[in-house]
């Protein structure tokens, strides 16, 4: 007579879960599967940052950006107001769709709407990604555009890439 709906709904509720199921297991017993959000954002904040999932949920504060993490500047906006923000879910599905080799030298991420994401890698060169689609396509553009050293990349259009020696003005990289 459990209400597997209502347990798994007060579950999600808990913030440290991302997702849960539930299951009645006859003749006695209730499984409960949950998926626990992981940090993926450091958010600059109270002397420190928030650290916060692709989805814009805030899981614990730390004194200094762990360095696994990408900082996401978002303009003028508390952590806490970013869930569900549209720039913050196209910046989340930006790195989690980066390849391992490209996502391990992007340091932060710029995200003033859901298609103007920014990546600025380790070097401190800026790509411009804009939206989330076509996640392969601008990440092969970026294998073949690295090795040309350019200060800036655009493969908000992998079809068209562009080059720099710097932002152009205007631009938020």
């Amino acid at each position: 007579r459990v209400d597997t709906a209502e347990v798994t709904r007060r579950v999600e509720g808990i913030r440290q879960v991302q997702s849960a199921r539930v299951t009645l297991s006859w003749p006695d017993a209730i499984v409960i599967w949950t998926k626990s959000r992981t940090a993926v954002f450091a958010v600059p904040a109270r002397h420190g940052y928030d650290l916060m999932d692709s989805y814009g949920v805030v899981l614990r504060w730390a004194p200094s950006a762990p360095r696994r993490l990408v900082v996401l500047k978002s303009p003028g906006r508390p952590a806490g107001s970013l869930r569900h923000d549209p720039a913050v879910l196209a910046a989340g599905t930006v790195v989690r769709k980066l390849p391992s080799w490209l996502r391990s030298r992007v340091t932060t991420v710029r995200a003033a709407g859901p298609a103007d994401v920014i990546l600025i890698l380790r070097s401190g060169v800026s790509v411009k990604w804009g939206n989330p689609g076509h996640a392969a396509a601008k990440a092969s553009e970026m294998a073949v555009l690295l090795r040309t050293r350019a200060g800036y990349y655009d493969v908000s259009d992998p079809s068209t890439a562009v080059t720099g020696s710097s932002a152009p003005a205007g631009s938020a990289g």
